[in-house]
């Protein structure tokens, strides 16, 4: 962004290292923590199970096997109250229309499309009250190495989803390209763009459109309908 601007719903910004940019930031409290919780809550024989190794990339595979929406079971990431899209420190997670029908696998699929939520209402509070509609994402972290979270990420917000090369180290190397304009080796950001490599790209999967678009909607409504009872339970 040009300017600096005012916090809304959450959403504020800070200086960047560009002297004529600020970043526009929506945090949201926790998004890996919820992955880490179902990975030690539902899967913890599986994380000691030497066969198995990464637990992580079991759950990626257990993910990409449910149907999109996880059988209409939505989950709110919530963990620890909630900074954006909703700053309320007494809302706490949730799994809505939870059934008998329902198997851990679309538990653990459900808290991937609830970040996904989650990160999708930031963007159109972005969109609705910056003005600022992002056409493609780019996805760093450790999270980033998992394509099916990132499958995930593209249907819900129908937005391209890259992924750029060794996405865990890209905040060690985006310190040190910043270090390296600073040094006249790269004349300024937008040369960067060229330094950046896009290792996979996600493009949203148009038959998953209508079930993320009608869960989404109940998503939003939660929030409504359930922040007095979190803060009547949590104040």
């Amino acid at each position: 962004m040009e300017q600096a601007c005012t916090g809304k719903s959450g959403i504020a910004s800070i200086q960047s290292a560009d002297p004529n940019k600020c970043f526009l930031i929506a945090e949201t409290e926790s998004a890996g923590a919820c992955l880490q919780w179902i990975a030690d809550q539902f899967y913890r024989e599986e994380q000691l199970d030497p066969v198995v190794g990464n637990v992580f990339r079991l759950m990626d595979e257990t993910v990409a096997e449910v149907r999109a929406g996880s059988d209409s079971l939505i989950f709110t990431p919530w963990m620890y109250g909630e900074r954006s899209p909703v700053a309320d420190i007494y809302v706490r997670s949730s799994f809505i229309n939870l059934s008998c029908d329902h198997k851990r696998e679309h538990m653990v699929r459900a808290v991937y499309e609830g970040v996904a939520y989650n990160l999708r209402w930031m963007l159109e509070l972005m969109r609705d009250k910056f003005g600022y509609n992002q056409g493609s994402l780019r996805a760093i972290g450790g999270g980033a190495r998992g394509d099916p979270w990132l499958q995930i990420i593209a249907d819900v917000t129908g937005k391209r989803v890259e992924k750029v090369d060794a996405p865990q180290e890209a905040g060690a190397v985006g310190a040190a390209l910043i270090a390296a304009i600073g040094l006249g080796i790269y004349d300024g950001f937008p040369a960067l763009k060229e330094v950046v490599k896009v290792d996979k790209v996600f493009h949203p999967a148009s038959s998953n459109a209508d079930i993320c678009d009608r869960l989404f909607r109940g998503y939003r409504e939660v929030y409504g309908a359930l922040k007095g009872l979190f803060r009547e339970i949590n104040a």
